[in-house]
């Protein structure tokens, strides 16, 4: 009997570690990474200060604050930066609470708690600890357990609480996700009114206008009262983002200029693609990288942008290059004669790629000339195409209270840092 012959498979392709992109661009770290978590990312923080000062002051009043904004705009790197500064006049404690359930939510603070609290006389934390491991505790045991430790404490308690943005709604009920994180909070009422007690919550952008909303008609309390501050954490502006692009290549050992590193009308595109949102911008520019360093390509180009967005959306070559004419150009208008020359198309076929473009949030209509549309990349009439392409120079401070002057030109006493 014959032996069946054994064939060999084809090797499967893996992807390369992230590693191998950034430093075929000659930078020592990877500078595009979205973790909040790590302290040495704080470094990247750039921005905010006057938002971060009237924070610290509205923490040190004890007092109950809420941190709205859209995901990616930086919360999560803004609790720990605040975290980082909080003095040993304090107890301080973190919880990430994903999950819309009360006993969760007080289960893991009081975790927390017995972790950073030394000790208080009269409570024996072990045991506490140890119910608290076996589940031997209901949520009004647990409840109690937090009011008696907070209580007896000579030092206020601050508690950063994260997450709450990512609780999901209820389909069931028709529920959307700030309405299920309202819900979570009425349960906690009685917690967010304990003394000597201040949470700083990152909550849903919704919050902010419902806090406005009940301050403005004077309406009934409700726990939303009990957040003494509720500050919107807006997006960043084009120019901020590019700020951002230049202190993380400055930090990650690229001693070019930001167009030796990113083509221009790739870095108009990601921008406009951003909408103001730092952690798409940098999951953007990201993609762009590892798509160059595939090509071997000696800076980010156009291209590795648009494959990343395209990944997708399968559009043809004639949508990309007519999206990069937007990029280049900043406005287009179907019934142009260069555009139309430049495309090798009639009008009608243009407007209708750009109706395409627009379909897919990646052009808007910014005008109407003669009746014809004008389209523009989103966010277009934020910052013109000649203005994106250089950070214009100016003084910031990163988290680490360093001082960054003229972004436009070399900083050499910088690169020992």
């Amino acid at each position: 009997m014959k032996k069946k012959r054994k064939t060999k498979k084809a090797p499967q392709r893996v992807k390369p570690a992230v590693g191998a992109a950034y430093r075929h661009f000659g930078l020592k770290v990877d500078p595009f990474t979205t973790l909040s978590l790590q302290s040495h990312n704080l470094d990247y923080f750039v921005g905010r200060t006057a938002l971060i000062d009237r924070l610290l002051s509205a923490l040190f009043s004890v007092s109950n604050i809420g941190v709205a904004g859209e995901p990616g705009v930086g919360k999560s790197s803004l609790l720990q930066l605040l975290k980082g500064r909080v003095p040993k006049e304090f107890h301080c404690v973190s919880i990430g609470v994903p999950l819309d359930d009360a006993s969760y939510f007080l289960s893991e603070l009081l975790r927390e708690m017995l972790v950073a609290i030394p000790s208080v006389p009269g409570l024996n934390f072990k045991e506490m600890g140890r119910r608290l491991e076996t589940e031997d505790l209901t949520k009004n045991a647990v409840f109690s357990l937090i009011r008696a430790i907070t209580s007896r404490l000579k030092k206020p308690l601050l508690v950063f609480v994260d997450d709450l943005e990512k609780i999901k709604g209820d389909r069931v009920q028709h529920l959307t996700r700030s309405e299920r994180t309202l819900q979570l909070l009425e349960e906690l009422k009685a917690l967010l009114e304990l003394p000597k007690v201040g949470f700083i919550m990152a909550l849903q952008e919704e919050f902010y206008a419902k806090v406005g909303q009940v301050v403005k008609e004077g309406a009934e309390p409700t726990v939303l009262g009990l957040f003494k501050h509720m500050v919107l954490v807006e997006k960043f502006t084009q120019a901020e983002l590019k700020l951002i692009l230049w202190t993380r290549l400055r930090r990650a050992g690229f001693k070019g200029e930001v167009d030796d590193f990113l083509e221009p009308e790739a870095l108009i595109l990601a921008l406009s693609l951003a909408g103001g949102n730092s952690r798409r911008f940098l999951y953007l520019l990201s993609e762009g990288m590892y798509r160059g360093f595939q090509r071997k390509g000696r800076r980010v180009e156009f291209q590795d942008l648009f494959e990343a967005v395209n990944e997708h959306l399968k559009l043809d070559l004639v949508c990309k290059k007519l999206l990069y004419f937007l990029a280049k150009s900043g406005r287009a208008v179907a019934s142009n004669s260069d555009l139309q020359a430049f495309m090798g198309l009639d009008m009608i076929s243009i407007a209708r790629r750009l109706e395409t473009l627009s379909k897919n949030r990646l052009a808007e209509t910014v005008d109407v000339a003669d009746g014809a549309k004008v389209f523009a990349l989103p966010g277009s009439r934020e910052a013109a195409p000649e203005e994106t392409l250089r950070p214009s120079p100016r003084v910031i401070q990163t988290a680490s209270g360093e001082k960054l002057f003229n972004l436009a030109q070399d900083n050499k006493d910088g690169e020992d840092r």
